[in-house]
């Protein structure tokens, strides 16, 4: 039976909120939650979970499973969850010990705990899967090299198998799923080496063949939530299939407008897709808090959504006014940056500002010329899941880090020291990315023994290892003492400052060439017409449009230049962006 004491003070503590109170007290047993950014997702589901604890729709916290695509949204929830849920369940559920505690876990970490379990019935290697090297398998090339006795044939499984899961071909990982964990087994797990796809792979086949394992799982987790569930991957979607059954309770939250990582295999349509197989009821947060003070980010908001929601005839009520600004060259525009971060710092001392751009380039390497030039210090942030030098350091990380831990298992801060010794002796070259990467490094480290020292030593092993394998290092840009971020919006993922400037707001660069120009078939006046033939395109671009204007917590400024600096350094004349000029919105 519900608790009024409990229900009285959710009501307070969501001021009235319908949408977030009709979802913390639905007793419907499978629930899709679309969550934009900054709707108070995040407390919805803390109290949500502790709704569900005092009502005894979940009779124990260790019977709910909360996953996520990303370690640190894993363990920012752990955080929160352990934080808060205590007061708000205080006079309720007193029986709840301190140690019996719900599993909070992103796919990877959580699949490596099944096998550390239970798989040895695959491979006795897997006993100590903590200490298994984690290998790239994406190269056929580099598979060859690191593995002197893999042959071209194997390396080629591993590496077709890889592209499959990066552009979401559905069949071909379900044909080849077996061929490829069987090589995994027979010729990689013997050297003490895991790829990171057969982490998620060889959980779903333990899951798969084991009856006994499996329906352990479905029993003990009684309620399965997932987060960012838009960035799923087919591995991560058939994990969750293996742990789903007809008497779960699901809850998944995500965006799809915030689906922005498709290029590294999350699946397209993925919350749709799921509302009708797992018969799911759709409620959707309506209030924005973090622009709920600024009318015209508000209406911005909104307008991007309706256009996600009806890209070729949106429905727009009001028009959001934007400040922009525009320049004759990258050099004027530059120079705006760089007063405007300045003023804005000097204004609010306590904030930060992020300057967002859709990639690297000859357009933003000109605007850093110029803060070198007027020596304004800024973070260079400039990488993404997919660099090469980002994804390199690491996975550097992850090698030193395993190999301290086969000398000693246990998370230290004298180890932590030891690992960036060890990294910044490995890598020498001393370049602007380096140097971010060392101080995002130390960052994440100094975070394991302060905003995460509640967690065990297991915890601390899965945070460190998960971070490192899921190129995570970049989720720490925040914390950097830096006043001024230069960031791709990739990069910035997950991340929010005060105040965001976007540049290079032009044809070509946002949108580029890749993402929409190069379909889009509007001419050269950008006044872009959404058609069935380019509405995919359209809509994968505009989610990092809007992801990138919802990093701000306060406001997002834009600016652009009537000419370009080309790969070929050729000063092109360019159009403003087509996105400038979607219905809605007013320059």
């Amino acid at each position: 039976m519900s608790n009024p004491t409990i229900e009285e003070k959710l009501k307070q503590s969501h001021f009235g909120d319908k949408k977030q109170l009709e979802i913390i007290f639905s007793r419907a047993n499978r629930l899709l939650i679309e969550a934009p950014a900054g709707y108070g997702k995040t407390k919805t589901m803390v109290s949500k979970i502790a709704y569900m604890l005092a009502s005894n729709q979940i009779p124990y916290p260790k019977r709910l499973l909360a996953l996520t695509f990303s370690v640190n949204a894993a363990f920012k929830i752990k955080k929160d969850v352990t934080q808060n849920i205590p007061s708000i369940l205080d006079g309720t559920k007193s029986d709840f010990s301190i140690t019996d505690k719900m599993l909070v876990s992103n796919y990877h970490g959580f699949a490596r705990r099944i096998l550390k379990r239970y798989g040895y019935n695959i491979h006795a290697s897997l006993i100590e899967m903590d200490k298994l090297q984690s290998i790239d398998d994406s190269d056929t090339k580099n598979l060859m090299q690191s593995i002197s006795k893999l042959s071209y044939a194997n390396a080629e499984i591993l590496s077709n198998f890889n592209s499959a899961v990066k552009i979401v071909n559905i069949k071909y990982v379900k044909e080849n799923i077996e061929t490829y964990n069987r090589t995994v087994i027979t010729e990689i797990l013997p050297l003490k080496i895991i790829p990171y796809n057969a982490i998620l792979s060889l959980a779903c086949k333990l899951l798969k063949d084991n009856t006994v394992i499996r329906n352990f799982y479905q029993k003990l987790y009684t309620t399965i939530l997932v987060d960012e569930y838009q960035d799923t991957n087919i591995l991560s979607y058939q994990l969750l299939n293996y742990l789903f059954s007809d008497n779960s309770n699901i809850i998944l939250m995500g965006d799809t407008l915030q689906r922005i990582y498709g290029f590294i295999g999350a699946v397209p349509n993925l919350l749709s897709i799921s509302e009708k197989i797992f018969k799911l009821e759709k409620i959707q947060l309506d209030k924005n808090y973090r622009f709920q003070h600024n009318k015209e980010m508000l209406i911005l908001d909104n307008n991007i959504r309706r256009n996600a929601e009806n890209a070729i005839a949106p429905t727009i009520s009001k028009t959001a006014n934007i400040e922009f600004s525009l320049f004759g060259d990258q050099i004027a525009e530059a120079e705006y940056l760089i007063n405007k971060s300045v003023k804005l710092i000097n204004d609010f001392p306590d904030s930060k500002v992020a300057i967002l751009v859709k990639q690297r380039g000859n357009n933003i390497n000109a605007i850093m010329e110029e803060f070198n030039k007027k020596t304004v210090t800024f973070f260079y942030g400039l990488f993404t899941d997919d660099d090469q030098n980002y994804v390199k350091f690491n996975r550097e990380c992850l090698f030193e880090f395993i190999e301290l831990l086969r000398v000693k298992d246990q998370v230290t801060k004298k180890m932590a020291s030891n690992l960036i010794s060890k990294i910044k002796a490995k890598i020498t070259n001393r370049d602007i990315l380096a140097l971010s990467l060392f101080n995002l490094l130390e960052i994440f480290l100094s975070k394991v023994f302060s905003d995460f020292s509640f967690l065990s030593n297991e915890d601390k092993i899965s945070l460190i290892k998960d971070t490192f394998e899921h190129n995570g290092l970049k989720q720490y840009v925040e914390f950097v003492d830096a006043k001024i971020i230069i960031s791709t919006v990739h990069g910035s993922k997950g991340l929010e400052w005060d105040f965001v400037i976007i540049p290079d707001m032009e044809a070509f660069s946002f949108p580029n060439y890749f993402g929409l120009c190069g379909v889009c078939g509007c001419g050269s006046n950008c006044n872009l017409v959404v058609t069935k033939k380019i509405e995919n395109k359209f809509l994968e671009e505009l989610s990092v449009f809007y992801v990138a204007v919802t990093r701000a917590r306060k406001q997002v400024y834009f600016s652009a230049s009537k000419t370009q600096i080309d790969a070929r350094n050729n000063i092109i004349k360019r159009n403003i962006s087509c996105f400038l000029k979607l219905p809605g919105i007013h320059l």
